[in-house]
């Protein structure tokens, strides 16, 4: 069309963006400039689904080190720091599109949610409970392992008073290298992701995506998942 001269008025050109998913939510296929963005069909927001790409990367290399017999610390300001990014998005959208006095707005837009403190505020501010569904020794697990993320990020790894002094940690001592076991990243990881999973769905109780596109994606999948028990094989496509 370039070739051959003026382009006709129904004539435009599409450029492919940053980002090409598929909505988890409602099956539709986005491309979005950046990382983070609402979905065009359905008003979904990815950041859930983006934050489990980064934490499967985080298991897999975690893997990858306890099989090289390789040091586990970087997985946990790894994680925490891809919690605060996620989470930070929530809190822009709220400051964004609720009605608040401007001093609250500054501080939602401002706010780092490795510091579990900010969980409060969303509590009190919006109803939206991080914690929903959790144990109080996950709770409690999930402070620890933040307050480390600060060690690892600001002293090297090396115990500092603050840490003692916040956590109540008897089981290390003042400048002690953190050490970690599998079992407690894994731990770490999956209880980001249901902190991560709460605020999600409480965002979207106050910003409700279009139930259309996602009840028929949802019958959709039920129809398919009846097809293939019935005959195990998948649907052949023309």
């Amino acid at each position: 069309m370039a070739k051959t001269g003026e382009q006709p008025s129904f004539y435009y050109t599409e450029q492919t963006q940053q980002n090409h998913y598929t909505c988890k939510a409602c099956g539709q296929a986005d491309d979005i400039l950046g990382r983070y963005g609402y979905c065009s069909c359905c008003g979904t927001r990815n950041d859930l689904q983006e934050l489990a790409l980064t934490i499967e990367g985080i298991n897999n290399k975690t893997r990858e080190r306890l099989k090289a017999r390789e040091s586990l610390e970087t997985a946990v300001p790894d994680a925490v720091g891809a919690f605060d990014s996620t989470a930070r998005q929530y809190a822009k959208q709220l400051a964004k599109w609720v009605p608040m006095k401007p001093e609250r707005r500054v501080a939602l837009e401002g706010a780092l949610f490795h510091n579990l403190k900010r969980a409060e505020d969303l509590k009190a501010w919006f109803g939206i409970e991080l914690f929903q569904g959790l144990g109080n020794d996950d709770v409690d697990f999930i402070r620890l392992m933040f307050h480390r993320r600060h060690v690892y990020e600001h002293n090297g790894g090396e115990m500092d008073q603050k840490y003692l002094a916040d956590t109540g940690d008897t089981s290390v001592r003042l400048k002690q290298a953190l050490r970690e076991v599998p079992e407690d990243i894994f731990r770490l990881t999956g209880l980001i992701m249901k902190m991560a999973g709460n605020l999600h769905e409480g965002f979207h109780e106050l910003f409700p995506p279009m139930s259309g596109p996602i009840k028929s994606y949802k019958e959709q999948q039920e129809r398919l998942r009846r097809f293939v028990g019935a005959t195990g094989k998948l649907p052949a496509h023309k």
